[in-house]
């Protein structure tokens, strides 16, 4: 199992504004992270970006069974 970084680390940030991103397998992976983009590009505020980032990451917290794939494609 892949192991998930600190909910602080800036990647997370960088995931939520699409500077850092991949080949989504999961559907609900791409549905989020489409929402996401949409959400952090209509507010770029770092408030917003780190809510954002912060869902992310509950998200692969609690579904890294089956998104372990685009979670090692992001930070391998």
């Amino acid at each position: 199992m892949n192991v998930l970084p600190s909910r602080l680390d800036p990647r997370w940030r960088d995931v939520a504004t699409g500077k850092l991103g991949g080949n989504w397998r999961l559907l609900a992976v791409k549905l989020m992270m489409q929402r996401i983009r949409t959400a952090t590009h209509a507010d770029p505020s770092p408030a917003n970006v780190m809510k954002c980032a912060g869902e992310i990451h509950d998200f692969f917290e609690k579904n890294q069974k089956i998104a372990g794939a685009d979670l090692a494609e992001l930070f391998h």
